[in-house]
């Protein structure tokens, strides 16, 4: 089976991490993500080969020269699924037209609306009831990168970086 991979910005903010540790996600949900596995997907590309590998690689050093680092306020929580029980529940950011420009860069073709989130959980555990709150702190996040990011689904962290790539327009 070929690896899979995926585009995205980091997120390990430990503010975030320790708000989510407050909510005891681990009673309702089947996955939590870790510290290091927080990211804010930009686009799922699935099995790649090695040619589409490196054409991936040389379309985001491309990229990346063109667009300078900005900050993400992560600032509401977002559920898809259920209101009573979500099957992804995450943080979400308040709107930052960078955030969109450089997903549509990455995805001009895609039909679907992009909808950014970083996922704290997934995968609800029937077994339970749990409200989840309606708030969260407010987290400034710099994003520096993105980063492509190879899914190892048997390890931890299960996302790896397979390589970074530096936002280097100057403002």
């Amino acid at each position: 089976m070929q690896p899979h991979y995926f585009i995205a910005i980091p997120v390990a903010d430990e503010a975030l991490k320790d708000f989510a540790e407050t909510l005891l996600l681990d009673r309702h949900y089947k996955t939590v993500y870790e510290l290091e596995e927080y990211h804010l997907t930009l686009r799922f590309l699935g099995a790649l080969a090695a040619e589409e590998h490196t054409a991936w690689w040389q379309r985001l050093e491309a990229i990346t020269q063109h667009v300078s680092p900005f900050t993400l306020q992560l600032d509401h929580l977002e559920r898809f699924g259920s209101v009573e029980r979500p099957r992804v529940f995450a943080a979400g950011p308040r709107y930052e037209e960078k955030l969109f420009q450089l997903a549509y860069q990455l995805n001009p073709e895609s039909s679907k609306p992009f909808v950014p989130h970083v996922t704290l959980a997934k995968k609800w555990n029937p077994e339970v009831t749990y409200l989840p709150p309606e708030h969260m702190p407010a987290v400034a996040v710099p994003v520096k990168e993105i980063v492509l990011y190879r899914i190892y689904p048997a390890e931890r962290p299960r996302y790896q970086a397979d390589a970074r790539f530096q936002l280097r327009k100057k403002q």
